[in-house]
């Protein structure tokens, strides 16, 4: 679709950047192109807004097509406005950060029911490095358009605003029974660095658990080397 554009039309598109955290590290899911432009190379999820819908009802209906996962954290991250971004013609381009915890997406993968693959973030917001799990090696240059500066974007944004957001507790697997030190595991994923643990459980407690936003519950996480984990619920949930 869209192989040419006209030249004095101006087009719309959205484009996703769907994260997960798995085994402590951040993970973006990424598709390859099969046309031109760009055939061959690895692309964010996107699709051109119809005439007669929102960006936001074409990135809802791009998810729901996509992934078959309920309940996702979805919000609009920047509009791209480069006028040479698209070498077919000018197009602008609304991109929207989506967070899907690991245990929602793992199982479509044992399945073969996602057109996705998987890649690690590592490196800082403006020299990123992305790993499959084939071992390719990406980086922003690597990418089809302007999505290294895209997902650029989005990893600064989601790191700033992990810290007076609750947008951390979204890659929670479960947001009714977590233990701190999962997710003390989520920030670390989205900050790239390892933080003190004792400083950690205090800035969360104070920001969150004597604030109400979070409460305890009477239930027992996994037994590791010493007592049970406790479990934490986010309020509201």
């Amino acid at each position: 679709m869209h192989d040419s554009l006209k030249e004095d039309q101006l087009y719309v598109t959205v484009d996703m950047m769907i994260l997960t955290v798995r085994e402590g590290k951040l993970n973006l899911l990424l598709s390859q192109r099969k046309d031109k432009p760009y055939a061959g190379q690895w692309a964010l999820p996107g699709r051109f807004v119809g005439v007669d819908e929102s960006a936001e009802t074409t990135v809802h209906k791009l998810l729901e097509e996509m992934l078959p996962v309920k309940d996702v954290f979805l919000e609009q991250l920047y509009t791209f406005s480069e006028v040479n971004r698209d070498p077919r013609g000018r197009v602008i381009s609304t991109a929207y950060l989506v967070i899907i915890p690991w245990n929602r997406l793992e199982v479509l993968f044992e399945e073969g029911r996602i057109p996705f693959s998987r890649f690690e973030i590592s490196g800082e917001a403006d020299w990123l490095r992305l790993k499959g799990t084939d071992g390719t090696i990406l980086t922003g240059g690597d990418l089809a358009f302007d999505h290294g500066r895209i997902i650029g974007t989005g990893v600064q944004r989601l790191q700033g605003k992990i810290d007076y957001t609750e947008v951390g507790f979204r890659f929670l697997n479960d947001r009714n029974a977590f233990s701190l030190g999962e997710l003390q595991t989520v920030f670390e994923a989205v900050l790239g660095k390892q933080l003190d643990k004792s400083n950690f459980r205090r800035t969360i407690k104070a920001r969150y658990e004597d604030t109400g936003k979070m409460t305890l519950t009477d239930r027992e996480g996994r037994k590791s080397r010493g007592r049970p984990s406790l479990l934490y619920q986010l309020k509201g949930e």
